[in-house]
């Protein structure tokens, strides 16, 4: 039934939202006519950027803001040629990489922490981890919470079988929360939050198990056809993201009302909701602990090498290739480039 689902998600995302063209066709300069970003509903750089239209500004050419849910329907867009530039949570880009999908890692928008939990019903009888046998447990299969659910019971030695756990993007796991289908949902901000005032409560954050080693993130990457035909663009729209976070960095309230104004929440919960994140400045970026540079790739190849394994031993993907193939995927130049501007 899960693959089912997996399945007939896939078709109707190529259908309908993928059924967009990306980067169009182009004008007699050799730019697109119009470039399709893949965003989602995280309170990060992409947001601030994306509300004030720093990359359409800096380009002169038309973007097209598509939102996807997972990683799994982001890979479906590059994949498909019909997103350009996407982000996704790190076992996504892992799973990506593992499966061959054309892109380069150009950018970590951010580190997990608080951002997303493991929230239970308060009268589901769920006290701790082992009590979730026999429970049902909604996440988006593909995403880091879906990773972090397979990675709090491997920790416990509790065996996946033993829980109820559904394929479910976020809109669609809060409906189900709502109607009493669900016992839980490993989800993030902002339906994390939603969930908590609904009787909800957590049972475990994303910030316990990367202490743990099961280090999460949000990243972002580059479609290959659009890496070729267009790098100087790639640099633009880092040069976006880099601004965005000195932005919050030095104006976090004005940061904050930018991610209210795009996600309709109060500036307050939007702050809150930003500091459950860790965002790279582009000099972390480019630090040994993270993307690195081109002669010395980071830890970040063997953090998505970690994550392909795990993600091979709970049956979730086929195969996870050598380190090489997570190092070549990472492109820290176009950061280097854009930090030079």
């Amino acid at each position: 039934m899960k693959m089912k689902k997996s399945l007939l998600t896939l078709l109707v995302l190529s259908m309908s939202i993928f059924s967009l063209s990306a980067s169009g066709g182009s004008d007699p300069d050799g730019a697109p006519d119009k470039i399709v970003i893949g965003y989602q509903a995280i309170p990060n750089g992409q947001i601030i950027s994306k509300d004030f239209g720093w990359f359409e500004e800096s380009t002169g050419i038309p973007v097209v803001w598509v939102q996807v849910n997972s990683g799994s329907e982001l890979n479906t867009g590059l994949a498909s040629g019909s997103i350009d530039i996407g982000l996704s949570g790190s076992s996504g880009i892992a799973a990506g990489i593992a499966n061959s999908v054309p892109f380069d890692v150009i950018w970590i928008h951010d580190i997990i922490g608080d951002n997303e939990a493991l929230v239970v019903k308060k009268d589901a009888g769920i006290t701790d981890l082992k009590s979730l046998a026999g429970k049902k447990i909604a996440v988006p299969f593909g995403a880091t919470t879906h990773y972090h659910l397979l990675a709090a019971l491997e920790m416990e030695g509790i065996d996946p079988e033993t829980v109820e756990i559904f394929d479910m993007q976020p809109p669609d796991a809060l409906a189900a929360w709502h109607r009493g289908d669900i016992d839980g949902s490993f989800i993030w901000e902002p339906t994390l939050a939603k969930m908590l005032e609904s009787d909800g409560e957590v049972l475990i954050y994303s910030r316990k198990l990367s202490e743990n080693g099961y280090l999460t993130g949000d990243i972002t990457v580059a479609r290959k056809g659009f890496v070729d035909k267009y790098p100087e663009l790639l640099v633009q729209y880092l040069a976006g993201e880099i601004r965005a976070v000195d932005y919050y960095k030095n104006n976090s309230s004005e940061a904050a009302a930018a991610v209210s104004r795009q996600f309709g929440i109060d500036q307050k919960e939007a702050l809150r909701q930003m500091k459950s994140l860790v965002l790279l400045s582009g000099e972390d970026q480019l630090s040994s602990s993270y993307m690195g540079v081109m002669d010395n790739i980071g830890d970040l190849a063997s953090v998505l090498k970690a994550t392909a394994d795990f993600l091979v031993a709970q049956n979730t993907i086929r195969s996870a290739p050598e380190l090489d193939a997570f190092k070549a995927a990472i492109r820290p130049e176009f950061i280097q480039q854009a930090m030079e501007q």
